[in-house]
C-alpha cells in the first residue's frame, strides 16, 4: 500500500539546510543576518527586541506590538542560515489602550 504522505527528497526544504554540517557560521554572523532580516521586514517598526545567539541558538527577548509580529520574528530566526534552535521569549504588548 502506498503511503498517503508526500515526503521531500531531503529532510529539509531549503538547500542551505542540507549543507549545514559543512557550513560553520559564527554566532556573530548569525546574529547580524537575523538583525538585518528583522530590520528590513514588514514588522520592523513593531518591535523593541533583543537578539542573542549562543552556539547557533537564537534567543529573542523584548516586546512586539502584535502576536503576528512576534511570530514573524521567530520565523525570521528559523529562516536564518546556521540557526539550530529558537527561543522566542518576546512578550506581546499592544499599543492600543484597553478601555
Amino acid at each position: 500500500m502506498k503511503s498517503p504522505w508526500a515526503y521531500p527528497e531531503n529532510r529539509y526544504y531549503y538547500e542551505w539546510y542540507v549543507d549545514e554540517a559543512t557550513d560553520e557560521r559564527s554566532d556573530g554572523e548569525i546574529k547580524q543576518d537575523l538583525l538585518d532580516r528583522i530590520r528590513t521586514g514588514p514588522y520592523a517598526d513593531h518591535y523593541d527586541i533583543e537578539v542573542d545567539v549562543k552556539k547557533g541558538v537564537v534567543i529573542l527577548t523584548g516586546t512586539a506590538r502584535t502576536s503576528v509580529a512576534k511570530r514573524a520574528a521567530g520565523d525570521d530566526a528559523w529562516d536564518t542560515r546556521g540557526v539550530t534552535d529558537v527561543s522566542n521569549q518576546i512578550q506581546v504588548r499592544s499599543t492600543v489602550p484597553v478601555s
